[in-house]
């Protein structure tokens, strides 16, 4: 018992030492990366030369893009805590997502499983619509694609002309000068290219096969397609490459197809833009 006592003491020792120190001497005192810890809101990368660093989430993307290190799954699925920053460092990255779009738009598998599980998550938890509608809604050119989306799409017409209310309100006369400048009451505070969160990668391939590693594991594909539907800039400019997949998934579903032309009722900007063309959607 007494033995026993001693060793969770020392343990217990090693590990507040270890808190107190760099990762470089906890590696060579330790020589484990089990045991290797960092400082709050830093992440533990191993580095080529097989050391560990302790870097913020910004310079862990920048030394992976520029091979001094290279994610390791094991390393991070033994730190959520590390994963999730990772992962919201990630989805804040304007330029980063712009690999990620593109590595969805070649590949249908990983389409379909975020669509997937952003369906899963808008029924759920109905509020997270908002923020893909949203910006669509709020940008004038989006708006104006996402109209022709919908127009498209044989379920949401059909729906639009047995909805009574929405015919109504699309053959009312367009609100007048100081409606149209109203904003969307619902639409979430974004910026469409926010240039605090933009890195320049130099190694695209790299970027491609970190997200591919992330991607083949469920749990943390899953972590950071809720992640990405929770930020509306992100959704922003998702939108600008792949509406027609995102308003699909959810014009596809009955249920989200009946909220869809809800919230749509409730912005006075995108019932004005179809006033300016209501007859192509007469019954």
């Amino acid at each position: 018992m007494l033995f026993i006592s001693f060793t969770i003491f020392t343990m217990s020792l090693e590990n507040s030492f270890a808190q107190n120190i760099s990762p470089h001497h906890q590696w060579k005192k330790f020589t484990d990366l089990d045991i290797i810890t960092c400082k709050p809101d830093h992440l533990l990368l191993q580095k080529n030369d097989h050391t560990p660093v302790c870097v913020m989430p910004s310079t862990y993307l920048k030394l992976v893009d520029r091979g001094y290190g290279n994610y390791d799954a094991s390393i991070m699925n033994k730190r959520p805590e590390m994963m999730n920053q990772l992962m919201q460092n990630m989805v804040a990255n304007e330029k980063l997502m712009h690999h990620w779009h593109e590595m969805m738009q070649k590949n249908p598998n990983i389409m379909m499983q975020t669509l997937n599980d952003w369906v899963i998550q808008m029924k759920e938890n109905p509020e997270l619509m908002k923020n893909i509608l949203g910006p669509m809604t709020s940008d004038p050119q989006l708006r104006e694609k996402m109209i022709e989306t919908m127009k498209n799409h044989p379920n949401m017409e059909k729906s639009l002309k047995m909805h009574s209310a929405w015919m109504d309100s699309v053959h009312h006369s367009m609100a007048n000068s100081e409606m149209h400048g109203i904003a969307c009451l619902w639409c979430p505070n974004y910026q469409m290219h926010s240039g605090s969160h933009s890195m320049g990668f130099v190694h695209s391939d790299r970027m491609m096969d970190l997200m591919h590693q992330m991607w083949v594991s469920s749990g943390i594909s899953t972590d950071m397609h809720r992640l990405m539907i929770k930020n509306p800039s992100h959704m922003g400019q998702m939108s600008e490459r792949l509406m027609g997949p995102m308003l699909g998934v959810i014009m596809d579903d009955e249920d989200l197809r009946q909220q869809m032309i809800i919230l749509m009722l409730e912005h006075p900007e995108f019932m004005n833009s179809i006033r300016h063309d209501s007859s192509e959607i007469k019954p």
